[in-house]
């Protein structure tokens, strides 16, 4: 049994990559952006883990 393989053009493909460079970039710009805004909160002062519970209190044992 035969498989027919179809080609995709190098302008197609070309869209593709770039549409998850795209994507990428923008996961890439607002992680740090995240980052800053929750380390700026006055509830994350002096924690570099942010360790929560599940009932969403900080937990006990997390790094200072």
């Amino acid at each position: 049994m035969e498989t027919q393989k179809s080609r995709i053009s190098r302008r197609e493909m070309h869209k593709y990559i770039w549409m998850l460079v795209g994507v990428f970039s923008l996961l890439a710009a607002t992680y740090p952006t995240a980052m800053i805004r929750v380390s700026q909160k006055p509830k994350f002062q002096g924690y570099h883990v942010k360790s929560l519970q599940l009932d969403g209190h900080i937990a006990h044992n997390s790094v200072k």
